[in-house]
């Protein structure tokens, strides 16, 4: 959340551990479709330098290290910061990512929210692969994290300021130049492929030249399911004759200030390749799944393709909102107080059954900010008005 906490009367329940809502199970195919089989990433290192890779073997085996920017090249986010930290590497099954969640250029304040070092620590799939159902991906918390070693949230806002709850900050101007702002850490809703790639390990990126037009898009992100995000541009063929630019799906039905998986509805576009699914995906010209970052709505990805893990929150329930697949991210929906029993995450106090704008959810209860549990990303929750949130 980019302003300050609200009263603690206007924080009913509010998806304290990254409430979800994205999209169905059976939209999610859209017109990419593709195989099952894990994505591959030998060829995706793009303009990207390499961070730290230790683990399996080094770089060498581990691709997805390889796209990581060499942070100790940046200038930083200015006078008075920490510099940007970055390491990564593989075990046999995971990729693992820990930075400082500094930005590699100069911090522009655009919320009243510090920036402050933090802790971040990921494990993704190494060899992800395409789930039998999608996943929401939270309507609070990391969904993912760019090269650079800074996450991303997903498309919305939070639930201030009052006027724009849950609205579409890209849209709404609440961004930087690259796309990023503080809450309680600084993160992305939307990415741009200048200030992630290593010619833009300057002080200003979003000053540089825009990539030609004739080069594909790098990778430039990493979703929590494993699989990656490149920019808009993309080879139409394996030959890569001609270049195309990726579009989103999604099209404006509502007011994008009021909550946003109300005011874009996802539309198959079959006879235009350059359309993506309901995740912000396809099956690429060597028929790998990889999401792409597009100027629309939902930017980076609409659901996860995946089986998305490393998030620092809890996978649990039904989940609630319009997916029906098993192990959604975010609270279990509820009637009543009955259906909360063992629903919220182990060690909380207690759990009830909550009205959120979002419906009614199981939520941790507290007399006290120690009785909170840590909410998506390792986002701090706080004992407000008897039960925890951001």
């Amino acid at each position: 959340m980019p302003f300050p906490r609200p009263s603690a009367l206007a924080l009913t329940p509010i998806l304290v551990l990254a409430g979800a809502i994205g999209c169905s199970s059976t939209d999610a195919t859209g017109s990419g479709g593709g195989s099952s089989t894990s994505t591959d990433v030998t060829a995706a290192t793009g303009t990207g330098g390499s961070s730290t890779a230790t683990g399996a073997g080094g770089a060498a085996s581990c691709a997805q290290a390889a796209t990581m920017l060499d942070v100790s090249k940046a200038p930083g986010a200015g006078d008075g910061y920490a510099k940007p930290t970055l390491t990564s590497s593989c075990t046999d099954t995971a990729f693992v990512v820990e930075s400082n969640g500094m930005p590699t250029y100069t911090f522009v304040q655009t919320t009243p929210n510090a920036l402050k070092e933090q802790t971040d620590h990921w494990e993704i799939p190494r060899y992800p692969a395409k789930a039998a159902a999608t996943t929401e991906v939270p309507l609070l918390g990391v969904a993912g994290f760019a090269v650079n070693g800074m996450p991303f949230n997903g498309p919305n806002e939070a639930a201030q300021p009052a006027d724009e709850a849950y609205g579409d900050p890209v849209y709404n101007g609440l961004m930087d130049p690259c796309f990023g702002h503080t809450a309680n850490e600084y993160h992305y809703h939307s990415l741009s492929v200048k200030c992630l790639i290593a010619s833009g390990l300057v002080a200003k990126p979003w000053m540089d030249a825009d990539p030609p037009t004739t080069e594909a898009s790098p990778i430039i992100a990493w979703a929590l399911d494993g699989f990656p995000i490149y920019g808009a541009q993309e080879c139409e063929d394996a030959a890569c004759s001609k270049v195309v630019v990726m579009q989103s799906g999604y099209e404006k039905t509502g007011d994008p200030k009021t909550y946003v998986w109300k005011a874009y509805t996802w539309k198959a576009h079959a006879s235009d390749a350059t359309y993506l699914d309901a995740c912000n995906g396809h099956a690429g010209p060597k028929g790998d799944y990889h999401y792409h970052a597009t100027s629309g709505f939902p930017y980076l990805i609409g659901c996860y393709r995946g089986t998305p893990t490393g998030a620092g929150g809890m996978m649990m329930g039904t989940g609630s909102g319009a997916s029906s697949g098993t192990g959604t991210m975010g609270p279990k929906t509820c009637t009543a107080e009955a259906d909360c029993v063992g629903a919220c995450p182990p060690g909380s106090v207690g759990c009830t059954c909550g009205t959120t704008p979002m419906g009614k959810l199981c939520i941790p209860t507290c007399t006290k900010n120690a009785d909170c549990p840590a909410g998506m990303g390792g986002q701090t929750l706080t004992c407000q008005n008897g039960v925890c949130a951001p």
